[in-house]
């Protein structure tokens, strides 16, 4: 997740195509590079190449939970299995209704679960920003 022109990285994982491209809009016009990945296994690949310090993390990650094959918690739980990346917010972004899952999500540190049926993309940009600044504070970095 090289942070290309100084932008701030985020990283989107999302099987639904036509969401991503709206969200990497309002992410791209409000100064973010977005990458995104759309399977759990390609999200896994990567948060072990952050983990293993072959490419830098990114500044957020933003997780569907309903993916193929391995799913959005899946990805949380693994990336807060690292103490060194508690740092990083994630934010759940999700159809997925489910209580145990948002009291989980909501029990993790420096995690937030949103809806999709909530929110418009401009709004997650400030979700997430916040979630950042927040965590700046929090982390002093």
């Amino acid at each position: 997740m090289d942070e290309k022109q100084n932008k701030t990285a985020v990283y989107y994982v999302e099987d639904e195509p036509d969401l991503v491209e709206l969200c990497k809009i309002a992410f791209q016009i409000n100064g973010f590079n977005m990458q995104s990945v759309a399977t759990g296994e390609g999200a896994m690949e990567d948060v072990k190449k952050i983990i293993n310090k072959e490419i830098d993390p990114p500044s957020a990650f933003i997780l569907d939970i309903l993916l193929p094959g391995i799913s959005g918690m899946d990805i949380l739980r693994e990336i807060r299995k690292h103490k060194e990346l508690n740092r990083i917010p994630i934010v759940l972004f999700t159809n997925y209704s489910d209580k145990k899952i948002r009291d989980e999500a909501e029990n993790t540190e420096n995690t937030e679960y949103v809806l999709k049926t909530d929110v418009i993309p401009t709004q997650l940009v400030k979700i997430v920003s916040k979630k950042i600044e927040e965590s700046k504070v929090k982390y002093k970095k």
